[in-house]
């Protein structure tokens, strides 16, 4: 019998494991692939890895706006790429099992539980474990597009993408969220002819209304040509035909409409399968069965998913009630996308609410870095923010500050008194609320 078993060592089940092993609770984890989950294996490291190699293309190009000559333009190698993406991604790999094998019992196998009363069996290997409360972290996977499977070779996605040995010449890029504008950038950096299509009216569909705008100036800046309000109707050989009727040829197509949640197969005594159906807090309805992460399908994003399991673990030792705080979210084109709590589009009507925002070109530190193209946003309610939303450099920083200022739900006359160093994109805050 064990304190704790963790199904899926991603960030919300190492983050579970390294809180039960800091109360001394004796931990069983069970992971059918590498430790890391999708995040450090085939998405966000290894896409920001090769992200920032592809920014480093794109200034080298643009060097001669901050006055560098260069004689000829650069030259990548794609395997190195991937082979460095690799290297990274390996030696964080290596920690992680170094640390979990001297600390936990590991079991390399996928999970089936059977469920019987308040008892979990979770059977592996043909054996069955028992523990007295239970962490699912078992992450997601892509989502296929009705008609067009995945076949690894033509429609790809964002997992296949790794394993390509030469990049395409034309690529065709389905849905227009955080996988889909990275990739975006990635590939357009790398020479790649990209097109976008999105089925929504506007690209990136679930930002605040004002960033929709601006992602799709950075697209027009990445010489992206993108399609909204489009779908595949069609595909003839490498000929991809929209519901518009407009008609271009193709190498491949990624699909990164979006991940669903996986979940072990799960019986209930003699009653047959079970559907698993956590709330948005984790909770299923059993008192000592709990889901995490990419596997409860509330917010694909994997500092959500440590904080999920943090909170998880404060009710598992400390019978402590979940808090649901606003999470912020980052896609990183160039400039950054960030965006935290309330949109524009969500007070429309309602009494109370401010709108504030300043343009990052009246920031010094933007001409300096010779990226003056953005925006920084806040929504108010009376004297707190209670939303933000950033299209910067390093918005992925701003944002975080928005965080803690929604969270501890400070005054914006407090934050006026604040000190932010200059030159920095911080300054925007404090310029935006000057007049308040």
């Amino acid at each position: 019998m064990y304190d704790l078993a963790v199904i899926g060592l991603g960030p919300a089940g190492l983050e579970a494991v390294s809180i039960a092993l800091k109360n001394n609770l004796k931990v069983i984890a069970f992971e059918r692939e590498e430790v890391g989950g999708t995040c450090l294996n085939v998405g966000c490291i290894p896409t920001k890895t090769i992200l920032h190699t592809s920014q480093l293309i794109r200034e080298i190009n643009n060097a001669s706006n901050v006055g560098i000559s260069l004689f000829s333009a650069p030259d990548f190698s794609w395997q190195k790429i991937l082979d460095r993406k690799t290297e990274i991604v390996n030696k964080f790999t290596k920690i992680l099992n170094s640390q979990l094998s001297k600390n936990i019992t590991l079991i390399k196998a996928e999970v089936q539980l059977n469920i019987d009363y308040d008892e979990v069996e979770l059977i592996a290997n043909n054996e069955i474990y028992k523990a007295k409360n239970v962490i699912i972290a078992t992450g997601s996977t892509p989502v296929e597009l009705p008609g067009l499977p995945f076949d690894g070779n033509f429609v790809i996605n964002s997992d296949d993408f790794y394993r390509m040995q030469t990049l395409p010449r034309k690529i065709t890029i389905v849905g227009s969220g955080a996988i889909g504008l990275e990739w975006a950038k990635i590939l357009s950096d790398l020479n790649v002819e990209v097109k976008l299509i999105e089925k929504a009216p506007a690209i990136a569909p679930l930002l605040d209304i004002e960033l929709q705008k601006r992602a799709e100036r950075i697209l027009k800046a990445q010489n992206v040509e993108y399609f909204k309000n489009d779908y595949i109707a069609k595909i003839s050989n490498n000929l991809v035909i929209l519901g518009s009727e407009t008609a271009f040829e193709t190498d491949c197509i990624l699909v990164a409409i979006g991940r669903k949640p996986v979940l072990p197969k799960t019986t209930m005594g003699n009653f047959g399968e079970y559907n698993i159906t956590p709330d948005e807090y984790g909770f299923t309805d059993f008192e000592n069965l709990f889901v995490a992460g990419d596997a409860g399908g509330y917010s694909m994003l994997a500092h959500n998913a440590s904080y999920q399991a943090r909170c998880i673990m404060n009710k598992i030792l400390f019978d402590k009630q979940i808090i649901r705080k606003a999470i912020p979210s980052v896609i990183y084109t160039m400039p950054e996308i960030a965006s935290i709590g309330v949109r524009e589009q969500d007070i429309q009507g309602l009494e109370g609410y401010k709108v504030k925002k300043i343009l990052i070109p009246s920031i010094a530190k933007s001409w300096c870095d010779d990226c003056a193209d953005g925006l920084v946003k806040a929504i108010l309610f009376e004297d707190k923010i209670v939303g933000a939303h950033v299209v910067s450099k390093d918005a992925s920083s701003l944002i975080s500050i928005f965080s803690v200022f929604i969270d501890r739900q400070i005054s914006i006359y407090d934050i006026q008194d604040m000190i932010f160093p200059h030159p920095s994109y911080a300054e925007a805050i404090l310029e935006m609320l000057k007049d308040e």
